[in-house]
């Protein structure tokens, strides 16, 4: 191989390193973990000093019956909780304890998908009171469970229809 072919090896070489690598570091910063209100709370239990005012994403359900707050004043109140994103359920969500709870105080504006049952990921940090302060908040959309069930609906309707209008099978048919 001539030097001028090794030389274009080389620099093809780093050119495509520097690439790479940017894409890495790029990468790492536009991944988002967040915690569970429960692996806060471990970590609030284990080694408060570092958790207080340290900025923290936590994510979790919305507990039902805890959402306070107006959109006149922009200012929220809520608990999320651990739990399940396959199996958002009210029913499990009353019979968690405060071992798994956080409250969630937000200043600002809630997306239009924010419910109770949804999971919310809050951003922002716990205070001394076991307070979370957000600075911003998403919730996950739902559609994808409100599908199934828009569907058994439809079903149903289509259903009461049938049998009104004479078409309905008959048990034993």
């Amino acid at each position: 191989m001539s030097k001028k072919k090794v030389k274009l090896a080389i620099a093809l070489m780093v050119v495509i390193g520097g690439i790479g690598a940017l894409v890495y570091v790029s990468m790492g910063s536009t991944v988002t973990y967040f915690m569970k209100p429960s692996e806060l709370l471990a970590k609030v239990a284990s080694d408060s000093d570092s958790v207080y005012g340290e900025r923290v994403r936590v994510g979790g359900i919305i507990v039902t019956k805890t959402v306070k707050g107006s959109a006149a004043t922009r200012k929220w109140k809520f608990m999320i909780t651990d739990g399940d994103e396959e199996k958002i359920l009210p029913v499990a969500l009353k019979k968690t304890d405060d071992s798994n709870r956080v409250m969630v105080e937000y200043k600002g504006i809630l997306p239009d998908t924010f419910r109770e049952g949804v999971i919310a990921i809050a951003e922002g940090s716990l205070d001394k009171n076991g307070v979370f302060t957000a600075d911003s908040v998403l919730a996950k959309c739902p559609s994808k469970y409100e599908e199934a069930q828009q569907k058994d609906e439809e079903m149903a309707k289509k259903g009461a229809a049938d049998k009104k209008a004479g078409r309905a099978l008959k048990e034993d048919e």
